[in-house]
């Protein structure tokens, strides 16, 4: 069985309407006391989100237009953000890959006669692509420190629902490990809840205007939060981006003279509680020694694995070798451009949890390409940097990388919402800050970006 398999309820109405309450009131200083307009959308865009996710039980069920009220929701922000970004940005040469990526899926469904089973798709796509411009835009206006500071106001729902829940009691089981239970403050799947924790430990990452004791008290609740979800992708996903962290932090405090000596230090330090924390977690994670050993046996026909092979990892190598059989065995339009968006839901029960066996399934050996191309892409523009904290941005990337080989953030809003995060930091740092836009009165303007920044490259 998939961990966490089972949907969760969101919480009582009783403790639900009154947390509501209480966010919407606590969002409402952020909200009054930031001026810019873009930067207000984004801090919508990801509040919005996390409390509509809190509300599944209602939010799932069908508008009456037919599709869900979050889908509907994620339309309507999509749109909004069409409105509000500038639209030159839409020509960042930047973004081509994450075009490449959108056009492949509109070609699979196009062979595959499956258009409309590709809106839900592109759109995601979509949002992923106007939510990175504005998250791009909005640091340029205010700077890394103020935006980053206000985004972590998002973060006020998911910890509240978790806290409430931790008090109450109200956890899920997760099945087939004895693996404990899992506290995610009623929210549906402990994957999303995850993934909206992580998003929220990046951005205290990059809090950096914030004091030492308040950015250091919110890394180590968002990072107890992860934990006590209790989703082992995410836990594994993430470590990196903790480990250079906490490693980054202390060791930029001291001078550059004495940075080596104290680095090895505190690398020592920091590998012995990595060490530490894996054996206390050692029971969690068994099956991962056991794929370690003899990872090839798994290669073969789902067909063909045994009952307790079936149960490794959450069922997931069973799940891929699933698709993977599928695929293969599929006619040259299929290994070429797949199946087609969605293609999964009329054949198998779950998804595919893990993006690349997912994207080859329904996009074909070019959708692939495609996906790595934008992964790569986006590293290669995080290696190019010169300016910032460079390390902890190649971490971001790398940790949202091992987030897709066992789970799929790109198939979730909350996914992407991270994704756009760590990609419209990656714009600023690499472009710099993007020009104000140009008066419209004859008066000449004096909002000229920093000398010492490139200007974002334009398609002509």
């Amino acid at each position: 069985m998939d961990e966490g398999l089972e949907i969760g309820k969101s919480l009582p109405p009783w403790l639900l309407y009154p947390a509501t309450l209480m966010v919407l009131a606590l969002l409402s200083y952020p909200f009054y006391r930031v001026r810019s307009l873009i930067a207000r959308y984004v801090l919508f865009a990801l509040s919005f989100r996390y409390l509509m996710s809190a509300h599944h039980d209602f939010t799932f069920d069908a508008s009456p237009i037919g599709i869900s009220w979050n889908a509907l929701g994620s339309i309507s922000v999509f749109l909004l953000g069409c409105l509000l970004i500038r639209t030159k940005h839409l020509l960042l040469t930047t973004l081509i890959p994450f075009y490449a990526v959108t056009s492949v899926v509109m070609m699979s469904a196009y062979v595959n006669h499956s258009i409309g089973s590709s809106i839900d798709v592109v759109v995601k796509f979509g949002y992923l692509i106007i939510i990175t411009i504005a998250v791009y835009e909005s640091i340029s206006e205010r700077g890394e420190e103020r935006t980053m500071s206000l985004l972590l106001w998002a973060m006020v729902t998911p910890m509240l629902f978790q806290f409430l829940s931790v008090v109450f009691g109200i956890s899920k089981g997760i099945e087939g490990r004895g693996a404990g239970v899992s506290y995610v403050g009623g929210y549906n799947h402990e994957s999303g809840f995850s993934t909206v924790l992580a998003t929220g430990f990046v951005i205290a990452c990059f809090a950096t205007g914030l004091k030492l004791w308040v950015r250091g008290g919110a890394l180590l609740t968002l990072l107890a939060g992860i934990l006590m979800a209790n989703y082992r992708t995410a836990i594994v996903a993430f470590a990196p981006m903790v480990f250079m962290q906490f490693n980054a932090d202390v060791i930029s405090r001291f001078s550059p003279r004495v940075r080596i000596i104290i680095g090895l230090a505190i690398l020592t330090v920091s590998t012995a509680g990595l060490l530490t924390a894996a054996w206390f977690l050692r029971e969690k994670f068994a099956d991962l020694s056991i794929i370690y050993s003899d990872p090839g046996r798994l290669i073969k026909p789902p067909s063909e694995y045994t009952p307790d092979e079936r149960q490794l990892l959450s069922a997931r190598p069973y799940i891929w070798a699933g698709y993977i059989d599928a695929y293969v065995n599929g006619g040259i339009k299929n290994l070429v451009l797949g199946f087609g968006p969605n293609a999964w839901v009329t054949k198998f029960p779950v998804y595919a949890h893990n993006t690349l066996v997912s994207t080859l399934y329904e996009y074909g050996i070019v959708g692939v390409v495609a996906m790595i191309v934008l992964w790569g892409w986006m590293i290669v523009a995080a290696l190019r940097v010169k300016h910032g904290p460079k390390g902890k941005l190649l971490a971001a990337h790398g940790s949202f990388l091992l987030l897709n080989m066992a789970t799929m953030p790109h198939w979730t809003i909350e996914g992407n919402l991270l994704y756009a995060i760590i990609c419209g930091y990656t714009f600023y740092l690499l472009l710099g800050p993007a020009p104000k836009p140009v008066p419209t009165t004859a008066e000449p303007s004096t909002a000229l970006a920093p000398l010492s920044h490139a200007r974002p490259n334009i398609l002509k």
